[in-house]
């Protein structure tokens, strides 16, 4: 839903981690979705403001690691997110940071492999399988589209469509025909499954959307769990999931928890 600066600022300010996700949502009303992904903006703008005094002193963070402090008590004294930590070690001890992350199975069993099979279940929102459920929000939120255009009738071409046609720059959906909403005529649509706050909104107007616009005209840009009422892009329309029928996939959009 289209959400005031007072209201997302007292969300934002209420939020501190994942166990204030539920009573937040409770208190403003607002879907358990939503409240999470502003909580992972809100983490990850906390985690750019960090990151570089963190790792200057990862030489540090790795002594104390060898003392006996875990990754996951460095991490949480520090205020960086596990997997951010569980990087900073590896790479301290000259082993392959992805490759010991996405492997762990074929590590032997010992003091490290424990701290960080920890360290990833505690990381909700850095962490391979925080990443791979916000992938999956992705894909539902388009799945719901896609269904939605079927049902209108209307064809498209998908990204990946255009993507096989040798366009780089590729909204989710380039209609086949404009689609007419709330009077103005739209010929591409893009999904997020995300909040539309003004930090992400102009990263993507620079990114993809003003692109998407000089390329195939106006479009409809779709932020699943809503957004801030100040934001707008050139008379492109902006929609949530208010505006979509309810169903059981909304349903599952609006309550997919990427936490534990």
């Amino acid at each position: 839903m289209r959400m005031d600066i007072e209201t997302y600022t007292h969300i934002y300010d209420s939020l501190g981690s994942v166990k204030d996700v539920k009573s937040v949502a409770k208190e403003f009303s607002q879907p358990v979705g939503t409240i999470h992904s502003i909580l992972n903006q809100k983490t990850v703008t906390k985690v750019k403001r960090n990151f570089t005094r963190v790792k200057n002193n990862s030489a540090r963070h790795f002594r104390q690691w060898q003392k006996g402090k875990s990754i996951s008590e460095i991490a949480r004294n520090n205020d960086i997110p596990e997997t951010l930590m569980v990087s900073m070690i590896l790479k301290e001890m000259g082993l392959p940071k992805k490759g010991f992350i996405r492997n762990l199975d074929e590590y032997p069993e010992g003091r490290l492999k424990k701290e960080v099979m920890e360290a990833m279940e505690s990381d909700f929102f850095f962490s391979p399988k925080a990443h791979d459920m916000h992938a999956e929000k992705g894909k539902l939120g388009e799945s719901i589209l896609a269904i939605w255009l079927t049902e209108k009738e209307l064809t498209y071409r998908s990204e990946d469509d255009l993507r096989s046609e040798g366009f780089t720059k590729t909204p989710d959906f380039l209609l086949d025909e404009e689609l007419d909403i709330d009077g103005v005529k739209v010929s591409w649509i893009e999904s997020k499954a995300l909040f539309g706050d003004e930090k992400e909104h102009d990263y993507y107007i620079k990114k993809q959307f003003r692109e998407y616009e000089e390329n195939y005209g106006i479009g409809m840009i779709v932020y699943w769990y809503g957004f801030i009422d100040t934001i707008s892009f050139n008379g492109n329309i902006i929609k949530d999931y208010e505006f979509f029928d309810e169903g059981e996939m909304v349903e599952e959009l609006l309550n997919f928890k990427t936490y534990w």
